[in-house]
């Protein structure tokens, strides 16, 4: 993985700071998108009309989000969508170990709330208490974290150097996805169409990777639960 950056300590929070302002004010330029619990699928309706560019920044990510992600980005690339992914360092490396493996576009930097922009034309945003998602495609809210997330953007740090592969491959991936459901290797086989052999032997791998002592321990790291 990539050292951490000098500069990489500092978290902006001023853009997020004056949206909530607005939010908190019941500012006509922004509306209530969903309730938190219920924002998948009107989420699911924005990403479906993204044509141009998805650039988002999470606080938090989970297995669960990878494997969203994960059909999202094979989904919007086939489109030609120029995606971007900001994770903070400690999120990718030990909550989610897997997202420099699965996210190609991903980078890592400080992240003080959470925030998505589609097409350079319309921004999600939490509210202060992280309870609601807030939308708005006013150009000079929308100009402002465009700016924001191109400045972050620029000084964070790429989650696989250059020159250098991820930490996992493809299918070790795919193996982990199926192993922390509690699937057997003779199952995890069948569905990927590999043998047997194949899956024990990257499930062994991957432990060795994670420097996990068991299988147990294995599943642990990938879902998060430990790191």
């Amino acid at each position: 993985m990539a050292t951490r950056g000098a500069s990489a300590e500092f978290v902006d929070r001023a853009p997020f700071t004056r949206w909530h302002v607005l939010i908190d004010r019941g500012d006509s330029r922004f509306a209530r998108l969903a309730a938190l619990e219920d924002v998948a699928e009107p989420l699911a309706t924005f990403e479906a009309t993204i044509r141009l560019s998805m650039w988002n920044m999470q606080r938090h990510w989970t297995i669960n989000d990878l494997r969203d992600e994960s059909g999202l980005t094979a989904s919007l690339r086939r489109k030609g969508v120029e995606m971007r992914m900001l994770l903070p360092r400690r999120v990718a490396e030990q909550r989610c170990p897997l997202a420099s493996s699965s996210i190609p576009h991903l980078r890592l930097a400080p992240v003080a709330h959470p925030l998505m922009i589609g097409d350079g034309r319309r921004i999600l945003v939490g509210d202060a208490t992280g309870d609601a998602v807030w939308t708005s495609s006013e150009s000079d809210l929308v100009s402002d974290a465009v700016v924001f997330y191109e400045r972050v953007w620029r000084s964070a740090e790429p989650a696989v150097p250059a020159g250098e592969g991820p930490p996992f491959t493809h299918r070790m991936v795919d193996v982990a996805l199926h192993l922390v459901d509690g699937a057997t290797d003779r199952e995890i086989a069948r569905a990927l169409g590999v043998s047997e052999r194949t899956v024990s032997g990257d499930v062994r791998e991957m432990s060795n990777r994670l420097g996990a002592r068991s299988r147990a321990q294995a599943i642990a790291l990938i879902s998060g639960v430990e790191g």
